[in-house]
Order: C-alpha cells, then sequence, then structure tokens
C-alpha cells in the first residue's frame, strides 16, 4: 500500500539557490478568485480510481512558461499521508533533474508546511507575478518557500515538457 501510495502522490505532484527558508506568509499578496481564470482542467486516475482534480488558472486564462501570476488548485479524491506526498514529490523532482541538495531542502521546508491531505481538502500553489510563492490549504496560507527556483520548479512538476504525465500537461495548458 506504501508503494501505491507513494505511485500515487508522484502523479499527484505531476502538478512543486543557495539555502531556502519558509516564506512568511503575510509577505506575499494573494490573487482574488476574480482575478482568475482557468486555463485547463484535468482529472488523475490510477487505475480507475480518481486521485485528484487539477486546475491551472492565470489572470488571462492563457498559459505561458514561466509567465505568472500561476495558481495550481488542486481537490484531492483520496486521503494522502504528508510523507507518501513528500517522497513522491521528491521522486517527480529528481525525475526533472533536480539536484539531490536542492530536493532535500525543499523537501525538509515543505514537511514543515504540508499538512497529511484527507479526501476533499484542497490545495493550491500560486506564484505570483514577482516569483513569491505560497500555499493555500483549505483557503488558509500556510507559507511558501524562498527560492526562486522553487515555483517553477513545483509547477515543472505538472507543468514542465518533462513531467510522468504528458496528458495531464496538455489539458492543463490548453
Amino acid at each position: 500500500m506504501m508503494k501505491l501510495n507513494n505511485y500515487i502522490v508522484g502523479i499527484l505532484l505531476v502538478l512543486i539557490s543557495a539555502n531556502s527558508f519558509a516564506a512568511s506568509p503575510g509577505k506575499v499578496a494573494s490573487l482574488k478568485a476574480g482575478e482568475l481564470k482557468v486555463v485547463g482542467q484535468a482529472e488523475m486516475r490510477w487505475l480507475m480510481f480518481p486521485l485528484y482534480k487539477v486546475t491551472l488558472k492565470t489572470t488571462d486564462g492563457l498559459y505561458r512558461e514561466n509567465r505568472y501570476p500561476q495558481v495550481l488548485d488542486i481537490v484531492y479524491l483520496r486521503n494522502i499521508d504528508k510523507q507518501d506526498l513528500l517522497t513522491a514529490t521528491d521522486g517527480e523532482w529528481k525525475r526533472l533533474g533536480i539536484a539531490q541538495a536542492k530536493r532535500k531542502e525543499w523537501i525538509r521546508q515543505l514537511g514543515n508546511l504540508w499538512p497529511s491531505i484527507k479526501r476533499g481538502d484542497r490545495l493550491a500553489f500560486q506564484v505570483n507575478s514577482g516569483g513569491q510563492n505560497y500555499f493555500i490549504y483549505n483557503g488558509k496560507r500556510i507559507g511558501g518557500i524562498v527560492d526562486k527556483q522553487f515555483g517553477r520548479s513545483f509547477l515543472g512538476i505538472w507543468l514542465s515538457p518533462k513531467t510522468s504525465r504528458p496528458g495531464i500537461r496538455q489539458r492543463l495548458i490548453g
């Protein structure tokens, strides 16, 4: 079951410089819901089981690589243990070629931010026009990672041409 959860979480995250530190949630301006337009949506399934629904949003409803703001909104359709989520995220970053030291630091920081996921939970990730990022869990801002590479690397799990799920990428970017 742990291996299945790791695989599932890895798929979930197909959709996350020097030292990095957890961002203070109050320092990053958030976008209002009315400012965002859906670019694309996808549902991740493993075999016949739905795992999550993911939506990409921008201010104009168009995807442009590395052009922000961008919001990735994930609604989970099953419970996922925090450690499984972290392990899968690390695996996706490894697959994308992110250095081990960078991944290790980001995973440590995410371990301090992320909860275990319950069915119906929503975890959104926003990168604003200044490149700052943060996560919103069930409507509450829980923090971000202060590292210019992080936003692009986290979104790259879903949006990179090297993603492990190109079909989901295509549905997200339109």
